[in-house]
């Protein structure tokens, strides 16, 4: 890294920490938390409120507070996730699956420790990464085409066996169902109308937020108030709340190879355009099961469970800026946000940005920085306090987590039918959940069926009019044995270990 980088990442530091500077960060972090623990909102749409608000501000304290509002949303959704099984948004969705039950047997302080330690270092690794990979991305960023993209849908895919709570073909069918859902609206080929029985409300398909709710926030409710539980955790007092917030922190420790690798994943995914953090947290989840000794272990209150996506998650974030501000190409919805309000302020990313604006791009690197690292440090500030809400009578809960399942619905698209939506999805999460069918490879499809389906269409479409030899692409090839590997690699183990118990 030559000299005239190192200068602009100091002097950038040196702004983020002066006076007034340093106000932007820490507020914009502050709004980030309370727009994620609200189901339904996140960053996204706080950035959509905070655009023309700044328009007329100067870039330098524009990129301080969008940096912020990049870094401090993802850590909140997985809090509400691991207390109420209720994700902030998809990419929270499968740290539920084993925080939740940690906090239903009395963890839940070890579990957000856990995620905050793991949410912090995590977004460190992919701040690091971020400026390592920065000069080199242009060329690797047009290597990938609709081939590579394909086989990172398929290699995700591999990770249902992980998130199907034992059985593989109910996982396959609730992804099955998730596919047919992603299907209503556009056909990306034709522009025809699919499976939308003449509502025009499905002509643009079904949207994600409504869905997440109903699945999981409604859904929640109803199995609460079927069960007789007086709260969400095993009795009201917080006695039974046994783990330490210590506990969580020495487990990311304990388990820093898998924390190490599920960040460089994270970042590495948040770098391809269009993929982003939904689909990283998953992969990590499924990599760090399939890895596992014993696999089993997962989706029934495992701290790896908590650590490995939470960690993706929030690598994710840095490696999101990657393709932003070296291609303008967004890495998802909130950085496609974040480079139009760089357009607004006569920003342009690519050579002019990493060079004339060098000190700018740290500004915002040091700023996600910070507001990764304030949250995390918030969130363990307030490990107790938030873990005791789940001994509040489940009277008092039920009515709020209803309120803000409503809002949330209704404030996304500001539609109504947004809210039926979320109801209709309520019931079929609450009937998935009694009857034992996981809900995660649901979401999961629904988050990569499109990506499958538009790369699947191009890749043969541009084989056979011989643009592309799909066998001929080294990343192809990589993909294909990661796929196969994590396929493989669980058989082996639960060979060995059947093997090892027959005293062989």
């Amino acid at each position: 890294m030559d000299s005239s980088v190192m200068d602009a990442a100091w002097e950038a530091l040196r702004l983020v920490l002066s006076w007034p500077y340093i106000v932007y960060p820490i507020a914009g972090t502050l709004l980030a938390m309370a727009f994620s623990a609200t189901p339904g909102l996140n960053s996204a749409s706080l950035m959509a409120l905070a655009i023309p608000v700044t328009i007329a501000w100067d870039p330098l304290p524009v990129m301080l507070l969008f940096g912020a509002f990049v870094g401090g949303a993802t850590f909140m959704g997985s809090i509400t996730a691991i207390l109420f099984n209720i994700p902030g948004k998809a990419s929270n969705a499968v740290v539920l699956l084993d925080g939740y039950p940690m906090t239903v047997q009395g963890h839940a302080r070890e579990a957000i420790g856990a995620a905050a330690t793991s949410s912090a270092l995590g977004a460190t690794v992919g701040v690091l990464m971020l400026v390592v990979m920065l000069p080199f991305m242009r060329s690797a960023a047009l290597a990938l085409g609709p081939a590579e993209y394909l086989m990172i849908a398929i290699w995700g895919l591999t990770t249902l066996a992980a998130l199907s709570g034992g059985s593989l073909l109910r996982g396959l069918v609730a992804a099955g169902l998730g596919f047919q859902l992603a299907f209503i609206g556009y056909d990306p080929r034709t522009a025809e109308l699919r499976f939308t029985f003449g509502l025009d409300y499905l002509s643009d398909g079904l949207s994600l937020v409504p869905v997440l709710l109903g699945l999981f926030a409604i859904a929640e409710v109803l199995d609460l108030m079927a069960s007789g539980r007086e709260t969400l955790a095993p009795r009201r007092t917080p006695d039974p709340l046994r783990g330490r917030v210590g506990g969580g922190i020495r487990a990311v420790f304990r388990h820093f190879p898998l924390f190490l690798r599920s960040s460089v994943l994270g970042t590495v995914i948040g770098a391809i355009p269009g993929i982003g953090g939904s689909v990283a947290g998953f992969i990590a989840y499924g990599q760090a099961s399939q890895t596992a000794a014993d696999p089993s272990e997962f989706g029934k209150g495992d701290v790896r469970g908590v650590i490995a996506p939470e960690a993706a998650n929030d690598a994710k974030d840095g490696g999101a800026l990657i393709p932003t501000l070296a291609l303008g190409i967004p890495g998802g919805t909130g950085t496609a946000l974040l480079l139009g309000v760089l357009t607004l302020h006569g920003l342009t990313p690519g050579r002019e940005m990493l060079t004339d604006h060098l000190v700018l791009v740290f500004v915002l690197i040091w700023s996600l920085f910070l507001s990764n690292w304030l949250t995390s440090l918030l969130g363990i500030a307030l490990v107790n306090p938030m873990a005791r809400l789940t001994t509040v009578r489940a009277g008092r809960l039920i009515p709020v987590i209803l309120v803000l399942a409503a809002v949330g619905a209704v404030q996304y698209r500001g539609l109504l039918a947004d809210l039926v939506c979320a109801v209709v999805f309520g019931f079929i999460g609450y009937r998935m959940k009694r009857v034992g069918w996981p809900r995660i490879p649901l979401v999961m499809a629904l988050v990569l069926a499109p990506l499958f389906e538009n790369s699947l269409h191009l890749t043969l479409r541009l084989h056979e009019l011989g643009r592309i030899d799909f066998w001929s692409r080294p990343l192809v090839i990589v993909l294909l044995v990661l796929t196969a590997t994590s396929l493989v690699l669980p058989v082996m183990r639960a060979r060995l270990r059947a093997w090892r118990q027959r005293g062989g």
